[in-house]
């Protein structure tokens, strides 16, 4: 007698599930979330999604077609809310550029303590799949822009073009990336024995961003998490040997 062989069914389209459905789809999802957090988005299996999440293992297909497409859907809600500007700087006067600066970082740290496994499935999939990383490098050129655009209002005189205002943009984006990525992702012993909260953390590299803009500190009285970065004052330079300035950093 033939084998018969049955296709493989298309997953159902969100829109069309009802209640039971949507919830069962949203369990696979933060079941996803747990995995990623314990075993990384490369040893990942549908297995442990299913168990996870208490479904049958057979169950998963109903509702994504990979793992792959799950986990770009969490990454998309991810950007989404990183990219909620409205939401992010609600409260924010006009003017109030510590504000600002740190009302991005704050989920930015919230997001690398909260859920590591999702930020490094987010540069996994970046490195392996070039429809994502094209997405994902528009995130975050749409995210720069939004400070580059407001250069030539803050610094006139500097006469800086789109480009070079985009480049400033990046670099200092790039002052917290490496902290957070070494603390939370790759669990850094000497920054973990700081014992910051995600708060602390949040002040300690909205300062340093805003110290790199402006050249001076944020308004006294905000700093509750970083007052000790107050301390560090740049010596004024000094002659050398051959007549030659030196300047050296200092504390109080």
């Amino acid at each position: 007698m033939p084998r018969i062989h049955r296709r493989k069914r298309s997953p159902v389209h969100s829109a069309r599930l009802g209640s039971r459905g949507r919830a069962t789809r949203e369990r696979l999802k933060t079941a996803a979330r747990c995995v990623l957090d314990r075993k990384g988005y490369s040893q990942m299996t549908v297995a442990d999604v299913t168990k996870e999440a208490g479904v049958a293992a057979g169950l998963f297909h109903r509702y994504f077609p990979d793992l792959r497409t799950l986990t770009i859907e969490l990454l998309g809600e991810v950007m989404a809310e990183l990219g909620d500007t409205a939401r992010i700087e609600r409260g924010i006067g006009r003017g109030d550029w510590w504000g600002r600066i740190r009302s991005h970082i704050v989920p930015s740290v919230e997001n690398h303590a909260l859920r590591p496994g999702l930020v490094r499935a987010m540069n996994q999939l970046a490195d392996e799949y070039p429809p994502f990383r094209a997405q994902l490098r528009d995130f975050y050129k749409t995210q720069l822009q939004l400070l580059s655009a407001q250069m030539p209002r803050l610094f006139p005189e500097a006469k800086l073009s789109a480009t070079e205002a985009l480049l400033i943009a990046y670099a200092l984006g790039g002052i917290s990336e490496a902290a957070l990525r070494e603390r939370y992702i790759l669990r850094n012993s000497a920054l973990r024995e700081l014992q910051f909260t995600p708060e602390e953390m949040a002040d300690w590299l909205a300062m340093l961003v805003y110290r790199a803009l402006f050249a001076a500190n944020p308004p006294a009285g905000r700093l509750d998490g970083a007052a000790r970065l107050l301390a560090v004052k740049a010596r004024a330079p000094r002659p050398g040997k051959n007549g030659r300035s030196s300047r050296k950093a200092t504390t109080g």
